[in-house]
């Protein structure tokens, strides 16, 4: 069931009882964030805590690095060079009206504050491309899609 979904971010409703699907800290207002899954779209409450959402905006884009540089598998490697170096954090469980997509912007409630979704060491424009490329040079050799 998609969280209801309102046209500003003070706006966005905290459901009662709710708590943050990382570390179950109750979701008051004060540690809330409200998220905007495009740009003209609705805003609705994350299912993530403040700081829980600030541990992935600073982890995300490096985890990816990591997995294409450690994983051995094939089919991995093949998603994650799909799907492109990512500028914007995601997470369908925690913004689920994104789905798989990146977050358009991020408004952390107990502040009134407009947060950046934009991951620690991401990339975008020419500089993205280039990068995308790089990574796909180290694709497994003799990888045929199943």
């Amino acid at each position: 069931m998609d969280p209801p979904v309102a046209a500003d971010p003070e706006s966005a409703e905290l459901l009662d009882n709710e708590s943050c699907l990382v570390c179950y800290e109750d979701l008051i207002r004060d540690i809330a964030v409200a998220y905007q899954a495009k740009e003209q779209g609705g805003w609705a409450v994350s299912k993530f805590c403040i700081d829980c959402i600030k541990q992935l905006l600073s982890s995300q884009f490096h985890r990816y690095i990591k997995s294409l540089e450690t994983t051995t598998c094939a089919r991995e490697q093949r998603a994650l060079l799909d799907r492109g170096p990512p500028v914007n954090i995601s997470d369908r469980i925690g913004f689920p009206l994104a789905d798989t997509d990146e977050v358009y912007m991020l408004y952390e409630l107990g502040s009134n504050k407009l947060l950046s979704p934009r991951l620690d060491g991401s990339v975008t424009g020419e500089e993205r491309e280039r990068l995308w490329e790089e990574l796909k040079k180290f694709r497994f050799t003799n990888d045929s899609e199943e």
